[in-house]
């Protein structure tokens, strides 16, 4: 078990030498790319007081007056960044920052599907889809905007339910709650397809948290027993999931279910999951994102790959 310490401690040395003590990434203060997921991963490394100063420096630098997050890169996964900076921001107790993305995101939430909706220029139509709306359901959870959580748990629970193949779970849904039944263009395609040698896990792992976070606070299992679905499709698959190149943080979500349930086979799944992550692990203590082990990826990138990596890892250390 030392093994998850010693990694986790490679992961806070690295957090530590780049973040200075105003909370800062020293590659590039000024890009925004490398905060999203900074103050809840230094607080979960052991480095509270920088990850309470990485969300005063976001708030002060990357928020704008309704509340978004700023920056380049796609909108939705901007919504998906501003999920995980209200889950750092409720950790770390900067309250300001809670009040200011919370509030901006139960106003961008559908209030009939529960999801954050988007244009979508593949379909030409506005869509959620399920891992970057789940980021935002974390975050809601997280600052007790239950029902509004609720809302999106209730959608992922339904998903489930209406996949027109079971060999395939569509990741999209429009605003009257219909999967969008088609992959997407381009290299994500937004699917979970039991038929393809490389899936992404990690798609669902926001899922489940909100859907555990949720159970938890209303007290009721039968979220729970979605979350466990969600479990059970992506080890349907022929291969390990473990292996998959973003299977990253589905092991800190299927501890997280452990949590509540007790169930043995997420815990020996979660282990079995990070010991993988251990041997691709680099000596600087971050990981190259995978498919494909990119040493090219811009150091962002990397950054936000490892931060999820590193929720597995930490939180088994944690067991340890």
């Amino acid at each position: 078990m030392n093994t998850y310490r010693d990694a986790g401690e490679k992961v806070r040395a690295w957090l530590d030498a780049h973040f200075d003590a105003e909370g800062r990434c020293i590659i590039d203060p000024d890009e925004a790319r490398y905060y999203p997921k900074a103050p809840y991963l230094l607080n979960a490394a052991g480095l509270r007081s920088k990850g309470a100063r990485a969300a005063k420096w976001v708030l002060e630098h990357f928020i704008d007056a309704e509340g978004n997050l700023t920056g380049p890169g796609a909108a939705e996964n901007r919504v998906y960044g501003m999920g995980w900076l209200l889950l750092g921001a409720v950790v770390v107790e900067r309250f300001d920052l809670v009040e200011a993305l919370s509030n901006r995101l139960c106003s961008l939430q559908d209030q009939q599907s529960g999801g954050i909706a988007l244009m979508d220029e593949d379909i030409g139509e506005e869509v959620a889809e399920v891992c970057f709306s789940g980021g935002a359901g974390m975050g809601l959870a997280a600052a007790g905007k239950v029902e509004q959580a609720r809302r999106m748990a209730d959608r992922f629970a339904i998903l489930l339910d209406v996949q027109s193949n079971t060999e395939r779970y569509y990741n999209r849904f429009r605003r009257d709650g219909s999967v969008v039944k088609k992959p997407a263009a381009g290299e994500w395609e937004k699917i979970y397809d039991l038929e393809i040698d490389e899936q992404r896990p990690a798609n669902f792992a926001t899922v489940v948290n909100v859907l555990v976070w949720v159970g938890r606070a209303l007290r009721q299992p039968s979220y729970f027993v979605a979350a466990r679905r969600y479990v059970d499709l992506v080890y349907c698959h022929r291969l390990d999931p473990a292996h998959f190149g973003r299977a990253t943080k589905f092991g800190w979500s299927m501890l997280n279910l452990y949590e509540e349930t007790r169930e043995k086979d997420l815990l020996h799944k979660a282990r079995h999951l990070g010991d993988v992550l251990l041997q691709c692990q680099c000596d600087d203590g971050l990981w190259h994102p995978r498919p494909g082990n990119n040493e090219d990826a811009p150091a962002y990138a990397r950054l936000s790959y490892s931060s999820d990596c590193a929720m597995t890892v930490l939180a088994l250390a944690n067991l340890a």
